[in-house]
């Protein structure tokens, strides 16, 4: 077994102290290339575990700062909407006040139809009419029945007969057969007949009848009756006199189309018009729509075979042709002058939007007014007239329109004012939390800021587009108020969102600042002074260098030896 080197106290002594060097230089060049006197756990378990815990909270205050970025990106966009919003309301503002020195002038009412009534004290539900105590009336008896007869101007007519053949399949109790049955049952008759008038009740309880049509030509009458008119309506019982009345033309200014053919002198006082040869034709258009033909000759009407006919004669045919068309009748009416010996055609309806021409028709040979066969150039066309505050309504119509469009603009305003995905300005529900963003301002969500959106299109803002095309002053004023109240919600909005984007910013810049402040102290605490790094470099290696010279001299003295020995 070879024997062990024996080493002496001083060579082991300087290769200790070369190690010993020899590790402190390794742990001062890891130093060096990295900058940090603490690389891990075994270096400085305290400073090493702090360090750590400071920039893990450093990055997690850099993740948020993209979503406080982004915060503050949407809130200059819905800062952005609201500006624009607000030029779209004081523009719909500058309309609404445009419309409102747009005065109607109009002054008057429309054309009412004709109204008979029962006379006062002959109500359906009184004793003036022969009703029991209830109200009711009874037609239980085979002799019970109510007959009359209504009739227009146009040669509408039917005979309205309630009896206990009629009633029985509609009424409850032919016993007690209440107002409101009654009512039912003319306006089914009247409405058979052509709807050509309705049937109501006053407050008081008379039965009224209303034409359809309106104006001074519109004329209704009640009559008729008989032995078998026994139960009391309103009207009477047995024969009846005779109950008429007329509509009224409208008082706003509006006017009829009317046509008044030229002065034919057969037609006025000489009377000897003479169609017991020829033809006296006409066409009539109303509107654009189509023509109609009255045929004026005695073939087609045979009271026309005479050769003393008069402006009223002509007038009468032309009516009866024009009342048997039900596509014309009611619409156009013919009046007659006989002095002057003229024949003229009016619409029944006033308005702009009446038209009527008349043309002599191509067969006709003799002239009435209105040229013959066909003579294009003595055809007369006449147009209504609107009311007086036509124009101004036609005007505020146009406004009207032009508001309506600028809320649409307002509502896309709102919903194009998103940045993400995020909309402050708009949602399509009610509940706040469907737009309310959300900031996180630390890693345990304990310190944020809710940023509540808002609904900021046009209903949303409370302004309700125009239904009525501004037709009277209270409209434009409510609407006038509806946007100031707008443009003040909207000014207190972009106030409270301008408060969270200064929290918001204040809140970035906390964050960037703790972020460094994190950071330096994490260094702090492992970072190495490169400078005393950089010493003790210098200071080892002149250490290694003398303790190998230090190893030289303890060999020597064994060299010295070994020389005795040779």
């Amino acid at each position: 077994m070879p024997s062990e080197i024996t080493l002496s106290a001083a060579t082991r002594q300087n290769l200790l102290s070369l190690q010993d060097t020899a590790s402190l230089l390794a742990t001062t060049q890891s130093r060096l290339s990295t900058q940090k006197k603490v690389n891990s756990a075994l270096d400085n378990p305290v400073n090493y575990f702090a360090a750590q815990s400071m920039t893990a909270r450093s990055a997690d205050l850099m993740s948020l700062m993209d979503g406080i970025s982004n915060g503050i990106q949407t809130i200059q966009a819905a800062n952005q909407g609201i500006t624009r919003i607000q030029g779209l309301v004081d523009s719909a503002k500058s309309t609404a006040q445009q419309a409102l020195a747009v005065q109607n002038t109009a002054s008057g009412s429309a054309a009412t139809g004709a109204v008979v009534a029962a006379s006062s004290g002959k109500s359906l539900l009184g004793p003036g009419t022969g009703a029991a105590a209830d109200g009711t009336h009874d037609y239980s008896a085979a002799s019970a029945a109510s007959v009359f007869t209504v009739t227009d101007n146009f040669g509408n007519a039917t005979t309205v007969s309630l009896d206990r053949s009629r009633l029985a399949q509609s009424v409850r109790d032919i016993s007690k057969v209440t107002s409101t049955e009654i009512l039912t049952q003319i306006n089914q008759q009247l409405n058979q007949a052509g709807a050509f008038a309705t049937a109501s009740m006053t407050n008081d309880g008379r039965l009224t009848f209303t034409s359809t049509l309106t104006g001074s030509d519109a004329k209704l009458t009640i009559s008729g009756g008989g032995a078998t008119n026994t139960v009391d309506v309103g009207f009477g019982t047995g024969a009846l006199t005779a109950v008429a009345a007329s509509g009224i033309d409208a008082t706003d200014g509006s006017a009829k189309a009317s046509v008044t053919g030229a002065a034919i002198g057969a037609l006025g006082t000489a009377s000897n018009f003479d169609l017991t040869a020829g033809d006296a034709s006409i066409t009539v258009q109303l509107g654009n729509g189509l023509t109609k033909t009255i045929n004026l000759n005695k073939t087609a009407d045979a009271a026309l075979g005479v050769a003393t006919l008069k402006a009223q004669d002509i007038a009468a045919a032309i009516n009866r042709q024009l009342n048997a068309d039900t596509g014309i009748s009611g619409k156009v009416i013919a009046t007659y002058d006989n002095a002057a010996g003229t024949v003229s055609l009016r619409t029944t309806a006033s308005g702009g939007d009446q038209k009527l021409t008349v043309t002599s028709a191509a067969a006709s040979t003799k002239d009435i007014g209105f040229g013959t066969a066909g003579d294009a150039t003595k055809a007369r066309t006449a147009a209504g007239a609107g009311a007086t505050a036509a124009n101004g309504t036609n005007q505020r119509a146009a406004l009207a329109q032009q508001f309506n469009e600028l809320l649409n603009q307002i509502t896309m305003a709102a919903q194009d004012a998103r940045f993400q995905g995020a909309n402050l300005l708009y949602r399509t529900g009610s509940d706040p939390k469907e737009n309310t963003l959300h900031m996180t301002f630390n890693e345990k969500d304990t310190s944020y800021l809710d940023i509540k959106g808002v609904k900021f299109d046009a209903s949303g803002l409370g302004i309700t587009q125009s239904s009525g095309n501004f037709a009277t002053n209270d409209e434009v004023k409510t609407a006038l108020s509806q946007l100031m109240n707008a443009s003040s919600t909207l000014r207190s909005q972009a106030s409270t969102f301008g408060s969270n984007l200064t929290v918001i910013q204040n809140r970035q810049a906390f964050t960037k600042n703790m972020i460094n402040i994190l950071d330096v102290g994490a260094n702090n605490l492992t970072i190495a002074d490169l400078n005393e790094e950089t010493a003790n470099q210098n200071a080892l290696s002149l250490r290694n260098s003398l303790g190998i010279s230090a190893l030289s001299l303890a060999n020597q003295a064994q060299q010295g030896i070994l020389q005795l020995l040779r």
